[in-house]
This record gives structure tokens, sequence and C-alpha cells, in this order.
């Protein structure tokens, strides 16, 4: 029945698509696909993304995802063109999207589609990208089969830890817990006050950022001892993205709080931006932002990334709080995308 119902409606499009003719070779690397929950108020979108595309023209993408927990209300597309209203079956879903006119297809990453569902229950919920078929230009055609899941959190964040509820950054902290790039503590707190220490912040923001943990080697450090277990991948992912460095002593100093000036320049470097040495922020204190800080401190602050604490101060010696860390990386995560 869905094989029936899905020849008449990308039968609508075949004719742009030309699915039929021969199959091309990616140029690069083959395409990566990756899932990932969304913010939604009240329901549960799901991304669907490409990296490393060549020529991408119109896409077709197949889904699976557990009924009796999630029901299908929209789908929608990067793609400016046409899109075939997304077919559900049980629970699978087909939905295509094609440019029109001879225009030239998308390379490297893009948002292919985002699903927007309803949740019927509280838990979690399985959702798999099972098939994709890409279109390039020339209107060749390959079919790809990633295999990737996603784990669907469906609870209702009404309040998840007892000392965040009037606090300013409640909502962003929610949020990231949902993103999985945070937690709080065993005792029901996150403490959002609490200072945040360096291998603290390599930590979320490798996994803000969906970064790939390295298993790299952190003994270079004199004090490598000193980084812990949980730790000692992100860090040494970060140490080899040249996102963090060591300081003159050779020490990595784990457990040292970091500044607001230091996780300034980490996330500017994170996201590959190309610092100006002569770009300065607007904030009143900016005499007291750290030299080699300046262009990361202005960037941020310009991109509405990072915030100053009041009277325009940005307070660049400080202690970061973990919810100025989250709020942070959440910024960069839109910014990012």
């Amino acid at each position: 029945m869905l094989n029936c119902k899905r020849f008449m409606s990308v039968g609508l499009i075949v004719l742009l698509l030309a699915m039929a003719m021969p199959s091309f070779a990616f140029a690069a690397e083959s395409p990566v696909f990756t899932l990932t929950q969304g913010k939604s108020d009240n329901d549960i979108e799901i991304v669907v993304t490409a990296d490393k595309l060549t020529d991408m023209y119109a896409f077709e993408v197949k889904l699976s995802f557990d009924a009796e927990k999630l029901r299908l209300k929209s789908a929608s597309s990067s793609i400016t063109g046409y899109s075939i209203s997304p077919i559900v079956e049980g629970g699978q879903i087909v939905f295509a999207s094609t440019k029109i006119g001879k225009k030239q297809g998308d390379s490297g990453k893009s948002k292919l589609s985002s699903f927007l569902f309803e949740s019927l229950g509280k838990g979690e919920a399985e959702i798999k990208l099972t098939d994709v078929k890409l279109v390039n230009s020339a209107l060749g055609s390959v079919t790809l089969k990633p295999n990737v899941k996603l784990t669907a959190v469906l609870d209702d964040f009404a309040v998840l830890f007892k000392d965040i509820a009037a606090h300013w950054a409640r909502t962003a902290i929610e949020r990231a817990v949902k993103l999985g790039f945070i937690n709080g503590y065993t005792d029901g707190t996150f403490r959002p006050n609490a200072q945040v220490t360096r291998a603290e912040f390599a930590a979320m923001l490798v996994r803000a950022l969906d970064m790939q943990a390295s298993v790299g080697d952190t003994t270079t450090f004199k004090d490598a001892g000193s980084i812990p277990g949980w730790a000692s991948g992100f860090a040494a992912t970060a140490v080899e993205a040249g996102i963090l460095t060591g300081y003159e002593d050779q020490t990595f100093r784990p457990g040292k709080p970091i500044t607001r000036s230091e996780i300034a320049v980490m996330v500017t470097r994170a996201l590959a931006w190309e610092a100006d040495p002569a770009k300065k922020s607007s904030f009143a204190d900016r005499d007291l932002i750290p030299a080699w800080a300046h262009p990361s401190v202005a960037m941020a602050a310009e991109a509405g990334i990072l915030r100053g604490r009041g009277d325009n101060q940005f307070a660049p010696n400080a202690n970061a709080t973990r919810a100025e860390a989250v709020t942070l990386l959440l910024a960069a995560i839109d910014v990012k995308e």
C-alpha cells in the first residue's frame, strides 16, 4: 500500500527528478547524515542534516518512527522548489523535495528537512533515517542507507531541577539538557551559579557542537594525571582541534575555573571564525579584556553569542558560571546551524 501511494505522489515530480537516470558517483567523500532533536514549544522537531554533499538538486528521505508514541504533523524542506506531502504508512515516512529549473545543486552541509511530531506519550521514542536518495543537477541519482538513529525525549520538562525554577537561565538549561550536552547532579540540582572548570567546559563544548570525541593523548601535559577520566577524550579533542591550549609551564590545569574571556576564545575557535586583530568590543570595561581575547569577545558579542553582566560590563576575568556557559553554547549552536 505504501509503495502504491508513494508511486502516485512522487510521480508528480519524477519528470523533474528523472530518477531513472544512471546513478552518479560522488566526487569527494560520501555524504554523512545526522538526526537531531530541535527546539519546539509543544512538539517534537526532528531535523535531518547532510554533510559532504556534492551538487544535491533533489532528495527523497525515508524515516521509521515509533507510531505508538509519535504522530507526524508536518514536514518541511530546506530546498526552494517543490515538495510532496509526506507519505505516512504505519511507522514509516517518505518525503521528497526538488529544485525547479536549471540551477546548481547544493554542496557541503545542508539541513535537508524538518519533521514536526506530536508526542502521544512520555519517555523516549526511536526515530531512524533508513534511506536517502540524492539527485544531482545532471539528474543522476544515488540511493544511500545511512541507518542513522536518534532517541527522541518526549518528557515534559516542567521543572527539571529544584534550583532553577526562578533562575534567568531556566529555559536555556532545560533545552541544553534536552539536547544532551549537559546534566544535573544526583541530588536533583543543576547548580546554575557554580563555576565551570576548564575540563568541564571542554566536555560541554565538544558535545554541544557535536564534535567527535577523541581518543588522543593528553599525557604531554605535566599534570595529565589530574585530568578526570570522563573528561580526557573531550580535552584531547579540544586540544587537537586547537580550541584549547595548555599553559607555558606545560600544564593543562583541568580543575581551574574558566574565565569569560577564555570561553569566548574557545567558542570562536570552535566555530572556525577568522580573528580580526583590530576588532574590539564596545563593552564599557573592554580595557580589562586581555589582548589575546579582544577579537573573540568582539566577534562573539556582535553575533549575539555572548552577553555582558549588566551596565555594559563584560567582566572578562570573572569565572564563567554553568548557566552562562549553557546560554553561550546554545547561542553558538544556533549560529552554527
